[in-house]
């Protein structure tokens, strides 16, 4: 229906119709006393001879009251010849972009309402009924098209949904709409390393130069134009970024002169952004230990490499390959190294050179970074120790000193120190907010703090404004605890079940509002979730990067899965290895134990040396 207006009421003597119109007056008042008998065929479509008249009551309805007269007067039904049933059809706009609603309006010359006749208009290019009025002499409807030129007439004609091959007692005038769309698509694969190429591509859904249009590129960030065709149906693009990172574009349709489309010169067609993305790569190298020992390895890019031809890969200094190549977003392998070891270590995207004579000859050789076709590359890595920490629902200490409480219930339990404490930044249920003593003692302990929010209904993880909101009630808070920009706040998303079944749902649209909300506020979004692929975190996660890929490279992942059993000391604690997103984001954080709520009753972390602390 049109905005505003309702659908003509059904009138029981006629087949329904599965689509309804507006009738833009009150049906006339007839003074029919008839009924139908439903087990009667409907009635045929009527006719009247030439130059003869039409009586309703000749085709077995009651006589219609009166022709409707623009002039106001009107003649008895009876009266009526071939020549007094016209209906007109008008449409509202002629071009419009993708999508966009018509109002269809068309006019009878008789009012149809007690007679065997419908209103109805049609879409001639489709074969397809759009509405239909079995009362009144005017029937609206609302037309929303995607692309392409439409033709819609109207008839005055007993109800039918096919298009009237003949029969009809009045045919309108035909009304031509367009419907203009622009397409954008980025060639595949839609990543390459610095300085080079990537392609762009804009569709038309018409040939340009016919109907005075052009297609423009433009530059997502800025809106400036970058590029231009005013002829064809496609207009292409190549980009070259020198540095890494992404870049969003989006295409319209704009009117070659606006004297050209007078009355129309607002229609701008316009296609969603599509990212390229120049890539970039980030190694950690890690260990345990001070010195030695086993070293993990994780490879991060700022794009996810499935379905293209690139991967990461991990090399020593040497030129020796550590682990298997990973044609994702991260890699993680791991080697050990000796005490007084002073190995670094390089991770590469690139390509396996298997085309070719050249390819044929080192596809059984050994891989070397000179034997792949490498797109970016970072520099020589040296092992930096994972760090070891806590998250606890209590206050870590009441005294400014750290020298009482659960602080020293941790160094005493786990036979050492923390790095790093998660605490909640507000109040929640029974955990009280982080406080000035804690933040005092981390400064005389030189130790981390994971800044956590979570003063929210943890089922309510849906939306962006959702997450926007959250992410501002965090940042005030960081403010008020003198919290500096650039440090990780962490956004506690928990497993599905009882206690938050909502969480079940987290989307994309809540992901994002968190991080802009973050950002905006000059901090680092981190999410605490479950980044097991398939878990309801993952899916909403990397639908969110899919979608915008730029978004993962200043965004954190904290994992709680897998969650292990066991008793490990500082001394004893597991190898890095949380369970992996694989879409994108720098997973730097794991949560490998949970408490048992006996003393001291903390859960157990580790964290790359990366993840974006605060040290007070």
């Amino acid at each position: 229906m049109p905005e505003g207006l309702q659908s003509c009421p059904a009138d029981a003597t006629k087949p329904a119709l599965n689509a309804p119109g507006s009738c833009a007056a009150t049906p006339a008042t007839t003074t029919s006393t008839a009924t139908t008998d439903p087990s009667l065929p409907p009635a045929a479509t009527p006719s009247a001879p030439a130059g003869g008249t039409y009586t309703a009551a000749a085709a077995g309805h009651a006589p219609v009251a009166a022709r409707l007269d623009p002039a106001g007067s009107s003649q008895p039904a009876s009266s009526l010849t071939p020549k007094d049933f016209q209906v007109a059809l008008t449409a509202d706009k002629k071009t419009l972009a993708y999508g966009s609603t018509i109002v269809l309006d068309a006019r009878s010359s008789v009012d149809v309402s007690g007679t065997p006749w419908a209103v109805e208009i049609f879409d001639l290019t489709k074969s397809t009924l759009v509405g239909a009025c079995t009362q009144s002499d005017e029937c609206k409807v609302a037309y929303t098209g995607k692309t392409g030129l439409h033709s819609f007439v109207a008839y005055v004609v007993a109800p039918t949904e096919s298009l009237p091959a003949g029969g009809s007692i009045a045919t309108s005038n035909r009304v031509g709409v367009r419907w203009l769309g622009v397409g954008l698509v980025v060639n595949d694969p839609s990543v390459a390393g610095p300085g080079k190429p990537i392609t762009f591509t804009a569709y038309a859904s018409e040939e340009v130069s016919r109907i005075g249009y052009r297609i423009e590129l433009h530059d997502a960030t800025s809106n400036a134009r970058l590029t231009f065709c005013s002829r064809g149906t496609t207009c292409s693009m190549s980009l070259i970024e020198p540095t890494s990172g992404a870049h969003a574009i989006f295409a319209t349709l704009e009117p070659q002169s606006p004297a050209l489309h007078a009355g129309e010169a607002n229609v701008h067609p316009s296609s969603g952004s599509v990212s390229g993305t120049w890539l970039d790569i980030h190694l950690d190298a890690t260990s345990t230990v001070a010195a030695g020992g086993v070293v993990w390895l994780t490879a991060t890019a700022n794009a996810n490499l499935s379905g293209t031809p690139l991967s990461i890969f991990i090399f020593s200094k040497s030129g020796q390959l550590i682990g298997a190549p990973c044609n994702a977003t991260t890699c993680s392998a791991n080697v050990t190294i000796g005490p007084s070891d002073p190995s670094e270590f390089r991770a590469v995207i690139a390509a396996t050179r298997t085309s070719g004579l050249l390819g044929t000859a080192l596809r059984n050789l050994p891989i070397t970074p000179a034997r792949l076709d490498v797109q970016v590359t970072t520099a020589l890595v040296k092992p930096t120790r994972i760090l070891w920490g806590v998250d606890s629902c209590k206050a870590s200490t009441q005294d400014p000193t750290g020298s009482t409480g659960l602080y020293q219930q941790v160094v005493s339990a786990y036979g050492g120190a923390p790095d790093f404490w998660g605490r909640y930044l507000t109040t929640t249920y029974n955990c009280p907010g982080l406080s000035p003593a804690e933040i005092a003692a981390a400064h005389v302990h030189r130790m981390g703090i994971l800044p956590i929010y979570d003063d929210y209904d943890c089922s309510a993880v849906q939306g962006y404004q959702t997450g926007l909101a959250y992410a501002t009630a965090a940042a005030g808070q960081a403010v008020a605890d003198g919290i500096p920009a650039g440090a990780g706040i962490a956004v506690d998303i928990e497993p599905p079940g009882a206690a938050c079944p909502g969480t079940s749902n987290v989307d994309p649209a809540f992901l994002q509002g968190w991080h802009d909300g973050m950002t905006a506020a000059h901090y680092l979004p981190i999410y605490y979730g479950d980044a097991t692929p398939g878990s309801s975190f993952q899916r909403g996660w990397c639908t969110l990067v899919a979608m915008h890929p730029e978004l993962a490279w200043d965004s954190y992942i904290w994992s709680f899965e897998p969650s292990l059993l066991g008793s490990y000391s500082k001394a004893s604690a597991p190898g890095y290895a949380p369970n992996l997103i694989g879409c994108g984001g720098y997973q730097f954080g794991w949560q490998f134990e949970l408490s048992s709520g006996s003393t001291p009753d903390v859960d157990t972390d580790e964290a790359l040396s990366r993840l974006p602390l605060w040290y007070p």
